[in-house]
């Protein structure tokens, strides 16, 4: 059984199509797994639409998925596509997703804050072995979803949504707004999502992920699972933030287009992890695309 599945998140597009076991509950092989940077979520407080240029950059990206999969025998109409909070904001979201629909072929869907911490964190789940209870980070692009998890049997205890994620950080760290735009969030009980060790998806942690082991190209199967002392993780994401962009390109070229919100996906980790006294990162990049595809169906 072959399957495929696309996340349109506030600044990736992520396809992920791979052939699963007898059951249709296990990846048994990942075919393709791509990933492109598209910014849906670049000024999308003030101007409350989807950009042009990331609209143009989201269906060049949506086009070469589309070719991609041609070559694995899979069509656009029998692809698992979600969209997140950027979506949710975006008042020409619909609009937008009907050309790609009429045009391409993708029938994009919409999800709830819910059911995107539900399908994030089946992703997680399916290859997570530790503790029965987790509690996850997922810093998207416009928003950072808290998911407490029970393992066996699968279950998500319960979930939050902020309205907070690396390009929405980024706009407000460029118009000297970030105090006053996170003060309201950062200052809610997060007390009952306190963990020692927190589970933490999406592309800017994989990212710094990849970055504090010195990688040049990213590498899934180290970055996946990777465990990290939250006190290094502090003085590691410190050393980013005072590093220009020229010089974190050079020193890790795979970052790319990522490059322009890493220094708000560590400021935004920084604190929200303190906030939830952690002691461990454990990064995973099984997200949301792995959840849809495993689940078969998208709800919600």
């Amino acid at each position: 059984m072959i399957r495929a599945s696309i996340d349109i998140g506030s600044n990736s597009v992520l396809l992920l199509a791979a052939e699963l076991d007898k059951f249709g509950k296990k990846i048994s092989n990942e075919l393709l797994n791509l990933s492109c940077i598209t910014s849906l979520g670049k000024d999308l407080d003030n101007t409350k639409k989807f950009h042009v240029d990331s609209m143009d950059a989201t269906f060049q990206a949506l086009s070469f998925y589309k070719e991609q999969l041609a070559q694995i025998k899979i069509i656009p109409e029998n692809v698992l596509v979600t969209a997140t909070e950027a979506a949710r904001v975006a008042e020409n979201s619909k609009e937008f997703f009907f050309k790609i629909k009429s045009e391409l072929g993708f029938d994009i869907k919409i999800i709830s804050s819910a059911a995107e911490a539900y399908y994030t964190a089946l992703g997680v789940a399916s290859t997570y072995t530790g503790s029965d209870k987790v509690i996850i980070m997922d810093i998207g692009g416009a928003s950072t979803e808290f998911i407490n998890i029970q393992m066996d049997p699968f279950k998500v205890v319960e979930s939050i949504s902020l309205p907070i994620g690396s390009v929405r950080a980024t706009d407000w760290m460029s118009d000297n707004s970030f105090e006053e735009k996170t003060k309201s969030i950062f200052s809610q009980n997060f007390q009952r999502f306190e963990t020692d060790a927190l589970v933490c998806v999406a592309g800017g942690m994989t990212a710094l992920g990849a970055m504090y082991l010195g990688l040049k190209e990213f590498d899934d199967k180290k970055v996946d699972g990777l465990i990290l002392p939250f006190e290094s993780f502090k003085l590691f994401a410190a050393d980013v933030q005072k590093t220009n962009r020229e010089n974190l390109l050079l020193l890790f070229p795979f970052l790319g287009k990522r490059v322009d919100v890493i220094h708000a996906a560590s400021k935004v980790a920084i604190i929200l992890g303190s906030l939830l006294k952690i002691e461990t990162i454990n990064i995973s990049t099984r997200g949301l695309r792995y959840g849809t595809l495993i689940s078969g169906v998208i709800d919600g």
